[in-house]
């Protein structure tokens, strides 16, 4: 039986942990309280409005940062880490003049494949109607 002793053990860690923080955490309220009793209204008004103008810095200062952590995570990195090539590049082919610029259609003088074809009408039905005809 060691290993539900073990577990055991550990549950009865855990638990004098819990117990313990409750018991700080209760103090802590308890020394709170005293201080506040002790302080005047206006005393306890000052500090109430410095805190919510400290928590308003922290806040414009987290979005700042989160901003900027953003914006660090879209455009601070090249993915490919290479240079953009349409801006500048080292590529002779991206140097050269299009060599097909300017030119007429290659096929234009050629033979249509369509013309005198025998096999384009088999029984009264086009090659490319659209239709299966077995």
């Amino acid at each position: 039986m060691g290993f539900k002793d073990i577990i055991r053990r550990m549950k009865e860690k855990r638990n004098m942990k819990k117990e313990m923080f409750r018991e700080a955490e209760q103090q802590m309220l308890i020394q709170k309280t005293l201080e506040e009793r002790q302080k005047s209204a206006n005393e306890r008004e000052l500090e109430r409005f410095q805190k919510e103008e400290r928590e308003e810095q922290i806040k414009e200062a987290l979005d700042f940062y989160r901003k900027k952590r953003d914006r660090d995570i879209r455009f601070g990195h090249n993915p490919l880490d290479v240079k953009n090539i349409t801006n500048s590049t080292e590529w002779e082919v991206m140097k050269e003049k299009n060599m097909f610029a300017k030119r007429g259609n290659m096929f234009s003088n050629q033979e249509n494949i369509m013309k005198n074809n025998p096999n384009l009408l088999k029984n009264n039905n086009k090659l490319f109607s659209g239709r299966c005809t077995l």
